[in-house]
């Protein structure tokens, strides 16, 4: 297994761990209509610091462990799979974002009724967190696509 694949699977099961823990404590925070933008502001920026850590932290390890070099280019086959990894996750991109804006413009007059307090506050917060899980997903099938492709050209 190249060192690439390695860092992908580790991106996966890091994203998947971290930012899903993230995004069911932001579900709970809307769930129960207590949406606190300073609490939402740590937990974002713990997961993302967290995420950095383990994620280098890891390939950094299974580079040693492995003995591989980092600093080696990549080879044809891995360039191609990096461009289609990147055309794929990019068309998901296009596909899913708009469908997540006209979803949760759909879904601002519910928002204002969930949130009297701050509606505004409440709808902007909400948009963010669709943005980004749109952004995390993305992340999650281009690396998927890196496995795939890996995985058969091996």
């Amino acid at each position: 297994m190249s060192i690439r694949e390695r860092t992908a699977w580790i991106a996966i099961g890091c994203t998947l761990v971290i930012w899903s823990y993230y995004f069911i404590a932001f579900g709970v925070d809307v769930a129960i209509r207590q949406l606190d933008g300073t609490q939402i502001l740590i937990r974002f920026i713990a997961c993302m610091v967290l995420s950095a850590a383990a994620m280098m932290g890891l390939a950094v390890l299974t580079g040693i462990v492995g003995k591989t070099d980092f600093d080696a280019p990549p080879d044809e086959m891995e360039r191609q799979i990096e461009g289609r990894a990147d055309h794929l996750g990019f068309r998901f991109l296009e596909t899913v974002i708009p469908i997540a804006l006209i979803g949760g413009l759909l879904s601002v007059q519910w928002i204002a009724d969930a949130f009297p307090a701050d509606p505004a506050g409440a709808t902007a917060l909400i948009f963010a967190n669709g943005i980004l899980l749109v952004l995390v997903l993305t992340e999650l099938v281009r690396e998927a696509v890196h496995i795939v492709w890996f995985r058969m050209t091996a």
